[in-house]
């Protein structure tokens, strides 16, 4: 282990063990036998980046939370977004040899060779949330989280609605050359070519997945092209609010620039009721992390996985707002 990976691994990782569930009993949705006791299981976990957003410090807080719940030995890591320290982190966990590895990857490609590395070890891998380039998936024994391409097309369909199929947009990416980042920019423009040839996209910028930077970027576009412009697609909620944060500063009514973005927080429900916010998705990190970590002990202990599991992101509109619980991150 590389010192930085040392002094990383003692600042961020999370050790849960000692929960609620015996070492004897077996999870009604574990679909098979444990090989060993849930306490004598070792998971190792590394999540994109916590300290970005409310969604991903969720994630987080739940894989540590579930892990102590269940009595599994569970590490969560953070790599803050960087693919050198995550990879060190992969190969870290592998020399240890966990009995699985869950990986929120902060890269398409990059974290290939340390993802192989562990699975020619015999360490199974799952990724969660955003999918690890295609040449690595032959290393990946499952993948689990949100079909970011239907939600892209969701966002699509919201926006062209709540502008009746025509008007002038700006788009709000999150980080390039991540897969998360790439299915929801090309999806939603294919949408929009294929279906509502009436939207025009004036132009589209990366905020890193970053509220802050969202809002920079949006008070930029306002700069450029004024009231040109009568939408925008945002890829999540924590850059939206950014977006809506520049247009409140811009001296803009509620919904006169419609606000969509994929996967809603508790502050984009709120602008929701508020007018401000014209469409999202719901998209559980409690979900997401729990479907994560009940892979990894499935594969642990030898039972076959579906090659990809998805959690649900119905859409979530004005109209059926109330529908849906304000969510907690």
């Amino acid at each position: 282990m590389t010192k930085f990976t040392k002094a990383l691994a003692l600042a961020t990782a999370v050790v849960c063990s000692a929960g609620a569930v015996t070492a004897q009993d077996v999870p009604d949705w574990l679909d098979g036998e444990l090989k060993k006791p849930l306490s004598e299981t070792r998971i190792g976990i590394t999540v994109l980046y916590p300290g970005s957003n409310a969604y991903q410090a969720k994630y987080a807080e739940t894989a540590e939370a579930y892990s102590r719940e269940l009595g599994i030995q569970a590490t969560v890591m953070d790599p803050q977004g960087d693919p050198a320290t995550q990879f060190d982190q992969i190969q870290d966990m592998a020399s240890q040899n966990m009995d699985a590895l869950v990986v929120w990857p902060t890269s398409q490609n990059a974290l290939i060779p340390a993802i192989r590395n562990a699975s020619r070890a015999g360490i199974p891998v799952i990724t969660s949330n955003s999918p690890i380039g295609e040449a690595g998936r032959r290393y990946v024994v499952g993948h689990t989280g949100p079909d970011d391409c239907a939600q892209a097309e969701q966002a699509a369909e919201m926006l062209a609605d709540s502008l009746g199929g025509e008007g002038d947009i700006v788009v709000v990416e999150g980080t390039p050359g991540y897969s998360v980042s790439i299915l929801r920019k090309n999806c939603f423009l294919d949408k929009m070519a294929d279906d509502y040839p009436g939207i025009n996209v004036l132009a589209s910028q990366t905020a890193e997945w970053n509220r802050e930077k969202a809002q920079t970027v949006m008070e930029t576009f306002l700069t450029q092209f004024g009231d040109e412009i009568d939408g925008v697609y945002a890829f999540d909620d924590g850059m939206g609010l950014g977006v809506i944060s520049a247009l409140q500063g811009a001296g803009k009514e509620p919904g006169e620039v419609k606000v969509v973005t994929c996967n809603q927080f508790g502050e984009g429900w709120d602008a929701m009721k508020a007018g401000w916010h014209s469409g999202s998705n719901k998209q559980s990190p409690v979900d997401d992390a729990i479907l994560a970590i009940q892979t990894a002990i499935k594969v642990a202990n030898g039972i076959d996985v579906p090659d990809l599991q998805g959690i649900e992101t119905p859409k979530v509109l004005p109209q059926n707002v109330d529908d849906f619980e304000r969510p907690s991150w």
